[in-house]
C-alpha cells in the first residue's frame, strides 16, 4: 500500500503525540535519558515501518507503547547479562542508594518486568488501570495485582533502606 498524505499526516500526529510521553516512561524504566530517547525513536521507527497495518488500530499509541516496553525489557536483559559477566571478572562494590527520587526509580527498575511496566505506565504516564491493561495486553485485575505487589515490594525495600540509613 502506498502511503497517502492522510496516512503520513496521521503517523506524524502519532509521532508528535507519543514521543513526549514515551521518553519519560522509558527514562523511568532505564534510568538513562539517552537510552530512553533511543528506545522511543526505535519504537516509533517500527510503527512507521508497519504503519499500513497499525494505522487501522483503534489505539496505535498502545501498540507503540507495547513495542517500547518490549525494547526496554530486552535492553535490561542485555544489561543484566553484561553485569553478570562482569561479576565473574571482578567483584561488585556495594552501592548505597541515597533517599532520592532516583533511588526510588532504581528500586522500581529491580521489580519484575510486568510490575515495573505497570508502575511506570500508571505513575509516570498517569494512565488508568484500563489503559495499562490494554498496553500490557492483560486484564485490569492483573494490572491491579501488579500495582499492589509492586507497592508492597517498594514499601518494604524503602523501609529497609531507611532502616539502614539510621543504623
Amino acid at each position: 500500500m502506498v502511503a497517502t498524505a492522510d496516512t503520513t499526516r496521521s503517523f506524524e500526529q502519532l509521532y508528535a503525540d507519543e514521543l513526549p510521553r514515551l521518553v519519560p516512561t522509558l527514562h523511568a524504566l532505564t534510568g538513562d535519558r539517552a537510552s530512553a530517547e533511543d528506545l522511543a525513536q526505535d519504537a516509533l521507527r517500527r510503527a512507521h515501518e508497519h504503519w499500513a497495518e497499525i494505522s487501522s488500530y483503534d489505539r496505535p499509541g498502545a501498540w507503540v507503547r507495547r513495542v517500547a516496553l518490549n525494547l526496554a525489557a530486552n535492553a535490561a536483559r542485555g544489561r543484566g547479562r553484561e553485569a553478570r559477566a562482569l561479576q565473574l571478572v571482578r567483584p561488585a562494590a556495594p552501592v548505597e542508594l541515597p533517599a532520592t527520587d532516583e533511588a526510588l526509580w532504581a528500586l522500581v527498575r529491580e521489580l519484575p518486568e510486568q510490575q515495573r511496566h505497570a508502575v511506570v505506565l500508571h505513575y509516570v504516564e498517569d494512565q488508568t488501570v484500563a489503559d495499562v491493561a490494554a498496553v500490557l495486553e492483560v486484564s485490569e485485575g492483573t494490572v491491579k495485582t501488579h500495582l499492589s505487589r509492586a507497592r508492597a515490594t517498594l514499601a518494604a525495600r524503602l523501609a529497609e533502606t531507611s532502616g539502614a540509613d539510621h543504623a
